[in-house]
Parts: C-alpha cells; sequence; structure tokens
C-alpha cells in the first residue's frame, strides 16, 4: 500500500520552570560536562531498577529477568538486568532506545520503518554521550517548573529522506523558551508513539532535563490540538517548529484549530517535516490533564515485541499488559484506494483492507491515516479511537499499514485507548464521525 503522509498525531511566568538538578553523565547549558552518576531527581539513579510500587507510582513487577539485549547497529548486550513487563523504567539508556522504538511503533501501527535504524542509532548514540535521561512523573517534579510537549511533525517519508542534523528539537524548545520568557524543567511528548516518541527523548538527552512518564494522546492522532491537554484546557500556543534546514516558524493562534491549520503549510515549506515544541505551560497542570506512564510503558512493550514467539503468546502477552484483543484472523482478500482526500476533519486519502476470516466473517478496515474502523460482516466493531493494528502471523511482527499484499496472514487486534477519548466531547474530535464514518462509537451503544 501507498504511504501516507501525515502530520503527527500529529500562561507561564518568566523565570519560572528552571532545569532541575543535573542528571547523570549529562552537559549543563553553556556545555560543561556533569558529574556522572548525580541523578537528576536528587541522588544516585540505578540505571537497573524499575520504578518502586507506592513510591514511584509504577504497577507492581513480576522480578527481574536476565536476557540478552540488542541495539541497531551492535551485538547484543547479554547479562544486562531489565524491568519486567509491568512496571516503569527510572531511566532510559542507550541499550534501551530499541525496545523504546518498538513499544512507540505498536501505538502507531500506520507506519512503516524506512528511518528506524537511522533514528534508534542517533538517539542512543546521544545517550551514550550525555548519560541516560530521568524519567519522572509530573507530581514528582515543582509545579511551577515549565515544560513543554515535543513531537515530529509531518511526512514520515520525509524524514526518512531529509533526516535531522542533531539539534532540531532541543533548538525549538529553546526557542520557545526565549518567547515565553523562561527556561523548560522538562519535556514531555505530545504523542507518545512512532517518532514522535524517540524526539522528546533526544531533546532531554541534548538539553540536560528530565523526560515525563506522560503525553497527550497515549497514541498518535492526526491534529496536534487533538490532546488530554486541551480537553483539559491547556493552550496549544505559542508553538515553534524549526526544520532541518535551520529555519524556524513561531505560531501564536488563540483558535487551537486555526493552529494547526497554519502549521501544516509551514510543515510544507520547512522540508515536509519539522520539529514541534508547543503547549508551554507548568508541570503542575499536566498532573490533570496529560496521560500518565505513557512513555515507560514503551520499553515494556517494546521488549515484549522484540522476543520471539508464536502469534498467539504475542498477543496473550500484549492483552496481559495493554488490554489488547484479536478481532479475527485471517487472510487479506483485497486493498482498495480512492485517489482522492475527505473532506472531513482529518485530512485523508481513504482505503480499505478486506480479510477474509478464519470463521467465516468478512472484515472490512477503513483506513485514513490509520485503521479508523473495523466492520465484521457489516456491524462495526472497533473505531477510532480504538487502536487497531495487524499482526502478521507467518512472520511473528507488526504490520505496518503500507506493507500489506493480498494473500497475508494477519491478526487483527484492537488495543483501547485512554478512557478520557471515550467522553463525548472526545469522541466529537476523534472518533467515527471526524473520519467521515457516521455512525456512534461501538462503546456508546
Amino acid at each position: 500500500m501507498a504511504r501516507r503522509d501525515r502530520g503527527d498525531r500529529l500562561g507561564a511566568t518568566p523565570g519560572a520552570g528552571q532545569p532541575g538538578p543535573a542528571g547523570a553523565g549529562h552537559r549543563d547549558r553553556d556545555g560543561q560536562r556533569r558529574r556522572p552518576g548525580i541523578g537528576r531527581g536528587g541522588g544516585d539513579v540505578d540505571r537497573r531498577r524499575a520504578l518502586q510500587p507506592g513510591r514511584d507510582g509504577a504497577d507492581p513487577g513480576a522480578g527481574v529477568r536476565t536476557r540478552p539485549h540488542h541495539r541497531a547497529g551492535g551485538g547484543p548486550v547479554t547479562g544486562q538486568q531489565v524491568s519486567p513487563y509491568v512496571g516503569a523504567a527510572a531511566v532510559v539508556t542507550a541499550d534501551d532506545v530499541a525496545a523504546y522504538y518498538e513499544g512507540a511503533t505498536f501505538y502507531s501501527p500506520a507506519d512503516g520503518n524506512a528511518s528506524k535504524a537511522s533514528l534508534i542509532d542517533w538517539v542512543a548514540s546521544l545517550i551514550d554521550d550525555t548519560g541516560p535521561v530521568v524519567l519522572h512523573r509530573p507530581a514528582a517534579l515543582p509545579a511551577d517548573a515549565l515544560s513543554a510537549a515535543i513531537c515530529v511533525i509531518g511526512s514520515g517519508s520525509a524524514l526518512a529522506d531529509l533526516p535531522p542534523s542533531g539539534d532540531e528539537f532541543s533548538g525549538a524548545v529553546r526557542e520557545l523558551e526565549q518567547h515565553v520568557g523562561g527556561r523548560m524543567g522538562a519535556v514531555y511528548p505530545l504523542a507518545a508513539a512512532t517518532v514522535s516518541a524517540m524526539a522528546p527523548l533526544a531533546a532531554a538527552a541534548d538539553l540536560g532535563v528530565p523526560l515525563l512518564d506522560c503525553d497527550g494522546m497515549g497514541r498518535t492522532f492526526a491534529l496536534v490540538h487533538h490532546t488530554a491537554m486541551h480537553l483539559g484546557g491547556i493552550s496549544t500556543g505559542p508553538l515553534v517548529m524549526r526544520g532541518a534546514t535551520g529555519e524556524s516558524v513561531l505560531i501564536e493562534a488563540p483558535d487551537p484549530a486555526r493552529a494547526d491549520a497554519l502549521a501544516r503549510p509551514s510543515v510544507e515549506v520547512l522540508g515536509g517535516w519539522a520539529a514541534f515544541a508547543g503547549y508551554p505551560g507548568p508541570i503542575g497542570a499536566l498532573t490533570r490533564a496529560a496521560l500518565p506512564g505513557t512513555v515507560s510503558r514503551l520499553i515494556n512493550v517494546g521488549r515484549l515485541l522484540m522476543e520471539p514467539g508464536e502469534a498467539d503468546v504475542v498477543v496473550g502477552r500484549l492483552s496481559a499488559i495493554t488490554g489488547t484483543r484479536r478481532i479475527g484472523r485471517g487472510r487479506i482478500v483485497e486493498l482498495e484506494h480512492l485517489s482522492r482526500p475527505t473532506d472531513f476533519t482529518v485530512p485523508a486519502h481513504p482505503s480499505s483492507v478486506i480479510i477474509d476470516e478464519s470463521g467465516g466473517a468478512i472484515l472490512r478496515l477503513e483506513l485514513r491515516s490509520e485503521v479508523v474502523a473495523v466492520f465484521s460482516d457489516g456491524a462495526l466493531t472497533a473505531a477510532a479511537p480504538d487502536l487497531v493494528c495487524l499482526f502478521d502471523v507467518d512472520r511473528g511482527r507488526l504490520s505496518p499499514l503500507d506493507s500489506l499484499q493480498p494473500g497475508d496472514l494477519v491478526d487483527v487486534l484492537v488495543t483501547p485507548a485512554d478512557g478520557v477519548w471515550y467522553s463525548p466531547e472526545a469522541l466529537a474530535m476523534v472518533g467515527p464521525a471526524s473520519h467521515g464514518i457516521p455512525l456512534d462509537h461501538p462503546r456508546k451503544r
């Protein structure tokens, strides 16, 4: 299937939001090397421990296991202690980046992997140089410190053709700081999925600030104001977009939909993709508005997907930690495409995938920039904001939508979005009707 380009699913007080104590092995903003071993959260950081239940807000784990771990561009790192699937990592190290990327891919399965190796190698090398990035829940940091949401906005294929030079994301944050008159004490993903999850990790390492264990979407949506922060009353802007050419655009618009409308043509001028920094504001506001724990879970899900196993085993593991369920298994029998874009809220080129399910049903998947609806014998079974992905049964891996072929044997998997997305206001924004499907979401029936 053809690649679908898309936007990523995409009152500050001057002087507030000073960065916390220096992190392990990081440089200060003047470029001086910090003393290694000093954690940004205070005290030494144990790179191997999981967040402790009751103390760090993580779910209890099943113990620590030892197994081989792989990084792009290198051999296995054996004997490394890793946290269990259920729980959260206290830091992200260079050795975690590959699993982090795989987990991010699960929460945005529409994208291919054209820039996978280069992105993993870039971010891992950056963390190798600066030291591990510390994760904090928003409640663990000063409420009046400033933070910003980071993502990649624009086309994934453009990012592969014009890769980042390295400072686009930290540069966008610095420009945003100049505009709001205060330093950012932390950054977090606008969407903890796909390459937009990698961007704030790189920015945190480069800036020497913590990465907040939260995001605005819990998956990806098409527009920059389709976030839990927007639903919680936090302003989208001002926002900065910085391109790979070093040029940048500042947008201030009181209407968030208008900000998105201004951003899209600007991205094209900047080269097809841009580093986004927006939603500047106090960290304390995120404790009520952002989605918690969505960054640390990426590593756990990624480790699961990197372990070999039969499809039934992998789906069972995913079900245990993400709530994923299988709608059906069958072979793709037809791919349908429309050459014209939709004229609905979310711009996209509609496509459909027809699957002959092994139990006798016919599954029809409606695609925009993601799978937005699944019909089983004509009945709506799942729909946005549900996260729908396809798992290649024969190859034992997720199937990006741009790789599907007739004859592929796939499992159709559905993972529930965060509960905030099933409110009437949120469904009006990202539900089936926003994609031109005038039906109630199955949860409303």
